[in-house]
Formats: C-alpha cells, sequence, structure tokens
C-alpha cells in the first residue's frame, strides 16, 4: 500500500515554483526547491486559515509568528520587493533574491528566499513585510 504525505499548504495555496524564471534556481528539481521552502508554507496557510477575522497583513504576521514560535516578523528585514517579488536588501552589498516559491491565498502572497528570508504581501495595496524563518 503506497502512502502519501500531503501537507495543508499543498491543499490550501496556489504554489508557483521559481517564479521569477531565475537561471540559477531554474536547474533544481521542483522536489528541491519545495524542500528548500522547508515549512515556511505551512505556517502561512495555518495563518491564513486560523482567523474567523477578514485577512490583513498584520493578521497573517502575527499567526505566521505564533505557528513559528522562534521571531518571524517580530524582528523585522528592512528592503523591499519589487513588482515580481524580488527582495532588494537594504544594504548596497547584498544582491536581490529571486523567490524560490510563491504562494497565495486568496488576496496575499508569500514569498520564500534563500537563506530562510520570507515576505508576505498584500496583492491589493502591494504592502509587504519581510523577516527569516529559519
Amino acid at each position: 500500500m503506497a502512502t502519501f504525505n500531503i501537507r495543508p499548504s499543498d491543499l490550501l495555496l496556489d504554489r508557483v515554483l521559481n517564479p521569477t524564471r531565475d537561471a540559477d534556481i531554474g536547474g533544481a528539481r521542483p522536489a528541491d526547491i519545495i524542500e528548500a521552502c522547508g515549512i515556511i508554507p505551512d505556517f502561512f496557510a495555518a495563518a491564513c486559515c486560523s482567523t474567523s477575522e477578514p485577512l490583513t497583513l498584520d493578521i497573517i504576521a502575527a499567526g505566521m509568528d505564533d505557528a513559528y514560535q522562534f521571531g518571524g516578523f517580530c524582528y523585522p528585514f528592512g528592503g523591499s520587493l519589487n513588482h515580481d517579488g524580488v527582495y532588494q536588501s537594504e544594504h548596497d552589498m547584498d544582491h536581490d533574491l529571486p523567490p524560490l516559491a510563491c504562494f497565495t491565498f486568496e488576496g496575499f502572497e508569500c514569498f520564500v528566499y534563500q537563506y530562510g528570508i520570507t515576505a508576505i504581501r498584500d496583492r491589493a495595496t502591494r504592502e509587504a513585510k519581510i523577516a527569516r524563518f529559519d
């Protein structure tokens, strides 16, 4: 008998791997990209589905922090996201990071980058929060 492991994020979220079609990420197998994202998508799914209040960026950030239990958005990163979701650090020496994957739920996006850097963004307002979930 076969066993299938299905994570909540696999059922609840839309997922796009390597959404910017970055050449460095493009050679990775889909399973490797999914593994590199770890359980961050599950934190995002839990935060989006565990409230009866209308979703906001602050509610999602708080929900992800509660699920993670080790920081997260309570220790925000500076920088910004461009239109495509590429993370641009506030430090000139840092390279831009293309997202490994983008997960969406209703009007919100969750981008996962190398090093556990994670961003959530409201698709309507383009407001974003960036932190590390390592």
